[in-house]
């Protein structure tokens, strides 16, 4: 055994009444962990309900029963304080663990030297560590993660912080940096508070999401939704008071994240403009392990924080900026547009640091809302805090004067009913076509280079001077750029992409032939040179029944002597073919070399010589008993393992004639062979003539 896994855990949970979800709580922790590798520390903060005096009858538990409501904070701290073991695991009582929960954070845990502290996935919390599930049960739930949890390092992701439903501290870390924060009682932030200092102490924060773990959420606050409000408002200042920055800081931009076009393994250089804490920086470098991340950042304690493990400026931009003159970036993320002065200047200076194929992603709040219309309305003025763009705004700051391709996505909130109303009244007054912008609160915006070396290649080739010479140049981009250059920046793309394509095609470089006509026919599937040329490529790639289906839809005088003669082989061919597929199955009816011909079928199943739908077509066009030959391809799927052609068959027999035994039979015990009894049953019952077999296969069913 390894010493990761004899190492004690001290479990410190608190309680104040819910004594369900405490029992609940306890019950699977009892249920799937190793009895030898935690010990159970409860401390209760003076409950009224029966939550003491249950707590004193367990045997497994140490107890400390406060005389009043100390807090989460301070309750935290009288466990620590008696805590026997390697590790402290601070849990909610509103949680439900699961099989391998603490094995796989204990692992994670123990994995490098650095790593303080460690916390798993759920359903229900803060700081993106919930995850979509759909289990309606609690049974559901435990399969689900009985699924989920196998121990992964590839989904171990570092974080600024963990959320304290659940965290597990080495105890090396609590005793370098001291007890929770006892100014954060009754709670909320002592855990914030505590990442800041366990990253502070050089240790890092990792996240598992190889470990998922059921939370209630929130249940001691439920009562008080107001006060809960007031307090989460009265613990944030304090931790501004700290740390000089809000929670807003460790914001992770995933809807910027999600549109960054470059491959896992790219070493890409990134800039974040206004990166805070450095939250996006720290999710880019999990999800890019090869970047290489810089920032700027106004707020000097974030741009500390974020320093960590980027390279972070301080504000004014202008001067961050031209201390990145020598650098040039893929991507550049522009999420803070409140210090910047002069649009246009800013904008040449960014795109002087964009490489050639670079992006610029940003976010920025949309200033024809409906609410901030409102806002002016009624006197107040959210431009002065924060900067605003239109959708107009954007296309010439980003289109006009710049000279960016740009693309731009609304993102909407749900609006009340008084708020739709005004919308139509806005609309009916300015222009009806506004309402997607009166709905949208925010744009995502990707800006990107025109590459005016690529554009020229392209412009060579089209112009037929040295094509072999600018068809290498182009192995130097992605088809997807290359098309897209070609879509976005010249007149008749659909030839230029032919053009391409067959230049490649005749000098034998057959790597993205088809990528490029394919990029034609999407373009307009009608067009008589795309459908020639795909018919022709695709019959030198041997592809005849494809080439076929382009080349039927030419015009007949569009059909020259070579199309005619490609058309007539594919026919003979698939005629011939047709005649040996149709001889086979007249023979598996009339039961001719049964075996050889049921051996030769499975073959041409499995080796997809004919497709399902060609088979069945063959089946009911062309044979007498039409049932016993469906029943017969089907049961030979079945016993070559070839499942996904098994119920094609047998549910058309059965669609043919509900009442045929052999298709019930053959239906109801497939069904129980593969673990469906519930669907098997209703197949075996309905069989007239039942035989023994059958019987005895209905009891063994029923149990």
């Amino acid at each position: 055994m390894d010493e990761v896994d004899i190492l004690l855990t001290s479990i410190i949970i608190l309680t104040y009444n819910n004594l369900e979800y405490t029992k609940q709580c306890l019950e699977s922790i009892r249920k799937y962990t190793d009895r030898d590798t935690y010990e159970l520390i409860i401390i209760d903060n003076n409950s009224v309900d029966d939550t003491k005096e249950w707590l004193l009858k367990q045997d497994d538990i140490r107890v400390i029963i406060n005389k009043e409501n100390l807090g989460f904070p301070r309750g935290c701290n009288q466990g620590i304080e008696i805590a026997k073991g390697e590790n402290i695991l601070l849990l909610n009582n509103d949680v439900i663990v699961t099989e391998n929960w603490l094995s796989n954070m204990v692992n994670s845990l123990y994995s490098e030297d650095r790593i303080g502290a460690v916390g798993p996935v759920t359903n229900s919390a803060a700081y993106y560590t919930a995850i979509p599930v759909e289990y309606s049960n609690l049974n559901e739930m435990h399969n689900f993660a009985q699924d989920f949890n196998k121990s992964d390092s590839e989904k171990w992701e570092e974080r600024l912080k963990l959320i304290g439903y659940c965290m597990l501290i080495k105890r090396e870390v609590v005793d370098k940096i001291g007890l929770l924060d006892e100014r954060f009682t009754p709670g909320n932030f002592e855990d914030d508070d505590y990442s800041v200092r366990i990253r502070q102490a050089g240790y890092k924060l990792l996240l598992c999401k190889d470990t998922f773990i059921h939370h209630y959420g929130s249940v001691s606050w439920k009562e008080n939704i107001s006060g809960y409000g007031e307090l989460l408002s009265e613990n944030e200042k304090k931790f501004m008071e700290k740390w000089g920055t809000n929670s807003h800081a460790y914001i992770i931009h995933n809807d910027l994240i999600d549109e960054i076009p470059f491959k896992k393994d790219d070493h890409i250089n990134v800039l974040h403009i206004g990166c805070e804490a450095g939250g996006t920086l720290l999710k880019l470098k999990d999800k890019f392990k090869r970047s290489s991340l810089y920032g700027i950042e106004k707020n000097k304690p974030a741009a500390t924080e974020a320093g960590r493990f980027a390279k972070v400026l301080h504000y004014p931009v202008e001067e961050a900026i031209s201390e990145l003159d020598e650098k040039r970036f893929d991507v550049i993320l522009i999420t803070d547009w409140s210090n910047i002065i002069n649009l246009q200047i800013f904008m040449s200076a960014i795109k002087n640091l964009l490489k050639q194929d670079g992006i610029i992603l940003s976010s920025i709040n949309n200033a024809n809302h409906i609410s901030l219309i409102n806002s002016l309305m009624l006197g107040k003025n959210p431009f002065l805090e924060n900067r605003y763009m239109s959708l107009k705004d954007i296309n010439r700051v980003f289109k006009e004067e710049s000279g960016f391709k740009l693309s731009v996505k609304n993102v909407k909130n749900n609006l009340d009913e008084n708020e739709k109303k005004i919308i139509e009244l806005y609309c009916s007054l300015s222009d009806k076509n506004m309402i997607n912008q009166y709905e949208t609160y925010k744009y995502i915006i990707m800006a990107q280079n025109f590459n005016e070396h690529l554009e020229k290649n392209i412009m060579n080739i089209k112009n037929e001077f040295e094509v072999e010479k600018n068809l290498l140049e182009l192995d130097r981009y992605s088809e997807d750029k290359v098309m897209e250059c070609i879509v976005d920046r010249f007149e008749n793309p659909i030839q230029i992409l032919q053009s391409i394509a067959i230049s490649n095609f005749s000098r034998s470089n057959h790597d993205n032939v088809l990528s490029y006509l394919n990029k034609a026919y999407e373009l307009d599937s009608k067009n008589s040179d795309t459908l020639y040329n795909l018919g022709i490529v695709l019959y030198s790639y041997n592809e005849k029944k494809l080439a076929k289906r382009y080349l039927d839809r030419l015009d007949e005088v569009e059909k020259d002597e070579e199309v005619k003669k490609i058309l007539a082989e594919v026919n003979f061919e698939e005629e011939q073919k047709k005649r040996k597929l149709v001889y086979l199955l007249r023979r598996l009816e009339h039961e001719i070399d049964f075996e050889d011909s049921r051996n030769e079928m499975a073959q041409f199943i499995s080796n997809e010589v004919y497709l399902d739908e060609e088979i069945m077509e063959a089946i009911l066009t062309s044979t007498i008993d039409k049932e016993k030959v469906l029943n017969i391809v089907g049961i030979i799927a079945f016993e070559n393992g070839l499942n996904d052609s098994i119920f094609p068959f047998l549910n058309k027999a059965y669609e043919l004639n509900p009442n045929n035994d052999d298709t019930l039979f053959n239906l109801g015990y497939i069904l129980a062979e593969f673990g469906d009894n519930v669907s098997s049953l209703p197949y075996l019952n309905k069989i007239a003539n039942k035989d023994n077999v059958v019987i005895d296969m209905i009891y063994k069913i029923k149990g």
